[in-house]
């Protein structure tokens, strides 16, 4: 029996995918959200090459899970905590823009001698899949041409019109949100929302191929060799693309069968929360109030008119307080706070005790809030946080507290507003249910797509004809355009042809009476 059991072991094993992982975008959120499929398609029997910017397994030598620490080897490297107000300076498009400029390795000489590249690029392995984070034509899109394998692009937001317009997608601005625009379409967006979002789709389609496009295209040719066809061919055939998605959160859109929605994949069982955190809430009798603005904003850098603000606010509430905050001390701190540098968000936010979120309104911890039914107080500060609040905001799941309207009055308003209107618990636990409520979870979908694309050595077959369009075409600018010659055409045949027909008659009736005339003059003459 054990030998049977053995054996069975070894072939599950053998019939494993070899599947190289690249994952070199200096942001935790990007690889937090590929995490729970990394790990599902090794429990799975999958052999799994993980190049990292976060590595969590040093030297790890597995045969299913080999980890590589790539950070030596990327230019742009994970970014340290920064203060609210640094953070808010630098929110605008250009200098988005220009961190994608920065994503490229500027030297391929002395990447390519970088100890965990130039293994790589040397390897030999055989690949069935390439899973990587395409944010934009990333050159490492080339890995999938070098190793002759289909390619999953995995991203943790929505679709930037860069991947969307290329794979075929729909991104019409008239009603898909750009995720940096800070706009909804729930339940229709303005004009002025339309413009505005407009405005950002066309200045990344346009500008961006500066600094993203044609510097990618250029290192790729220096790396992987004059041969590596037009990243935009490479993107184009990319087989399945997972975005962060669900319809009840965000907006409904029509999406090609080669992208697809997994909202939420990030978000695992709860576990047992520390003692201390579990204790401090059960013991609150009017319930907890959880406050964080993620890893990379730092709650001890608000400035101190802002600090204050929130500490007015807690003071007055009856509810406790646990606040993630970096800092030894919190100055002015009451009874009902609890300050930690580091706290379990999905855990806590999953126990029923918890009655707010306050949050700066990134998409993973949104999305724990939406999963466990927790009305959230958003404060955005850059990228896509405006618009995850106001998708909260459209299902009266949440509300939106604009930084620079921070104060002391407006800050317990909006608190007591949230905790005490039952609407918003309501509205939370609706849009929870919807959110939940799927033929399979987000992380089971991912994995059967996932074993699909390997099935199949690809999957071009989902991809739809609109990949393979030029843009005049995809626009039925073509087919405008012979419609309108061919109703001008008629209308100048139908012109021309009545003005001819007019004058023959014209003709014939004055020239005929001309001639009657002329004949009865000439009479009177001879006479």
């Amino acid at each position: 029996m054990k030998t049977v059991i053995i054996l069975l072991c070894l072939c599950y094993l053998a019939n494993g995918a070899n599947i190289l992982c690249f994952f070199p975008v200096p942001f935790r959120s990007h690889y937090a959200f590929a995490k729970p499929l990394l790990a599902k398609l090794t429990e799975r029997g999958h052999n799994l090459t993980v190049y990292t910017m976060y590595p969590e397994f040093k030297n790890s030598h597995s045969i299913k899970y080999r980890e590589i620490d790539i950070r030596p080897c990327m230019p742009s490297k994970p970014p340290k905590p920064g203060t609210i107000d640094d953070i808010m300076a630098s929110d605008n498009i250009m200098a988005s823009l220009q961190m994608c400029y920065e994503f490229q390795p500027k030297s391929s000489t002395e990447f390519v001698k970088c100890s965990p590249m130039d293994d790589l690029f040397k390897s030999t392995d055989q690949f069935d899949l390439f899973l990587t984070d395409l944010s934009h034509f990333d050159w490492y899109a080339g890995f999938a041409y070098k190793f002759a394998c289909p390619m999953i692009n995995i991203f943790p937001n929505m679709i930037l019109p860069f991947v969307a317009d290329i794979i075929g997608a729909i991104s019409n601005p008239a009603y898909v949100p750009n995720m940096v625009s800070g706009v909804s379409p729930i339940p229709k967006m303005s004009f002025g929302d339309r413009l505005f979002n407009t405005y950002y789709y066309l200045v990344i389609k346009t500008i961006g191929s500066l600094y993203s496009i044609i510097p990618a295209e250029k290192f790729a040719r220096e790396v992987f060799g004059d041969d590596v066809p037009p990243m935009e061919e490479i993107v184009k055939n990319t087989s399945v693309t997972f975005f962060n998605n669900y319809p009840g959160f965000h907006a409904a859109i029509p999406v090609p069968p080669n992208l697809v929605k997994v909202g939420g994949m990030n978000v695992g069982p709860a576990k047992m929360l520390p003692q201390n955190i579990e204790k401090f809430i059960n013991e609150s009798k009017h319930g907890v109030v959880y406050f964080c603005m993620g890893s990379l904003l730092r709650g001890e850098t608000f400035p101190p008119e802002k600090r204050e603000a929130f500490l007015y606010a807690f003071s007055k509430i009856p509810q406790r307080v646990l606040w993630k905050w970096e800092g030894d001390v919190l100055p002015g701190k009451s009874d009902n706070i609890m300050i930690s540098k580091w706290m379990p968000q999905r855990d806590i936010l999953a126990h029923p005790n918890v009655k707010l979120f306050i949050s700066h309104g990134g998409l993973l911890g949104t999305s724990e809030a939406v999963y466990e039914g927790v009305p959230v107080l958003g404060i955005p500060i850059f990228g896509d946080q405006r618009t995850n609040i106001k998708s909260l905001e459209a299902n009266g799941a949440g509300e939106l507290l604009d930084y620079n309207e921070i104060s002391k009055e407006v800050v317990l308003e909006k608190i007591q507003r949230l905790l005490n209107d039952p609407k918003y618990k309501e509205n939370a636990k609706l849009l929870s249910d919807r959110y939940r409520d799927r033929p399979m979870s987000p992380l089971d979908t991912a994995v059967y797509w996932t074993e699909y694309v390997i099935r199949h050595k690809g999957a071009p077959h989902l991809r739809t004809a609109a990949a393979d369009m030029p843009w005049y075409q995809y626009l039925l600018l073509d087919v405008i355009a012979f419609i309108v010659a061919v109703l001008v055409a008629g209308l100048l045949i139908i012109y021309y042809t009545t003005k001819f027909i007019l004058r023959a008659i014209y003709g014939l009736i004055c020239g005929g009476g001309a001639k009657k005339g002329s004949s009865k003059s000439d009479k009177k003459k001879r006479n």
